[in-house]
């Protein structure tokens, strides 16, 4: 009975610090952020981790507002040494002009694990580029994002983990009219995310930001500010190889 209340008290206050967080983060950033969904930590080599989720937007641009509700986003990440591995995503490209508003597209990333794997506060920079095709001012146009970010994930409660995010991302729209110096956008920020395991292999992952940015079409300027929320869950699976090796030492 004892147990059970205690379960039950460690799990409102981790809602309660969950909520106050999030609270927080809306109304007390100003930097931007495009969101990360993921740890400071990394992949041991030839592991591998799935991520699936959805998550929204909301936009003021030019006094004018825009709230995409629901946006997929999913991505996969393999191990390629101690402290290294690379990612790729379907996400949406941060456009915060009315006339395009958040596009499909994919993003490829490197990440390097700054701190030893055992450090109590984990910290990364990732540095990668995007990609999406998409309609600007009713013409089909490409987007280029090459962006670099950094974590710095620490351990909270008994297994959850809470991450905090900066991200510089530039925009380049090389084909449209003008070229990259009349179509692009810069922003600059961060966001705040969890990991709450599930299971043994599989983790919730909530996460929201704010951003401002700088951005023009057409050589006209549009500036403003956005704020994303999402969640995905988490998977993560060991090489064939780490399996069946450690089924070999159990038999020893």
């Amino acid at each position: 009975m004892v147990r059970k209340i205690t379960t039950m008290k460690n799990m409102q206050i981790r809602s309660i610090f969950i909520g106050l967080t999030f609270v927080f983060c809306y109304f007390k950033a100003s930097a931007f952020w495009l969101l990360n969904f993921g740890t400071a930590s990394t992949l041991s080599p030839g592991d591998w981790g799935f991520i699936g989720g959805t998550g929204g937007q909301y936009t003021l641009v030019y006094e004018q507002s825009n709230f995409t509700p629901s946006l997929a986003h999913a991505g996969i990440r393999i191990g390629l040494l101690n402290g290294l591995d690379i990612g790729y995503r379907l996400t949406a490209l941060a456009m915060p002009y009315n006339s395009v508003g958040p596009t499909l597209g994919s993003a490829v990333d490197i990440k390097w694990r700054v701190t030893q794997a055992n450090a109590l506060w984990q910290f990364c920079v990732i540095a990668g580029v995007g990609y999406a095709y998409l309609n600007l001012l009713n013409k089909p146009r490409s987007a280029y994002a090459p962006g670099v970010a950094i974590s710095l994930t620490h351990k909270i409660f008994d297994k959850d983990y809470i991450t905090f995010n900066g991200r510089y991302v530039d925009t380049y729209f090389p084909i449209a009219a003008g070229g990259e110096n009349a179509n692009k956008l810069q922003a600059i920020g961060g966001s705040v995310g969890f990991k709450i395991p599930l299971g043994d292999v599989i983790s919730l992952m909530p996460e929201a930001g704010l951003f401002n940015f700088q951005g023009k079409i057409a050589n006209q300027t549009y500036n403003g500010f956005g704020f994303q929320y999402g969640a995905v869950l988490s998977v993560s699976f060991k090489s064939t190889k780490k399996e069946k090796q450690q089924q070999v030492n159990s038999t020893i």
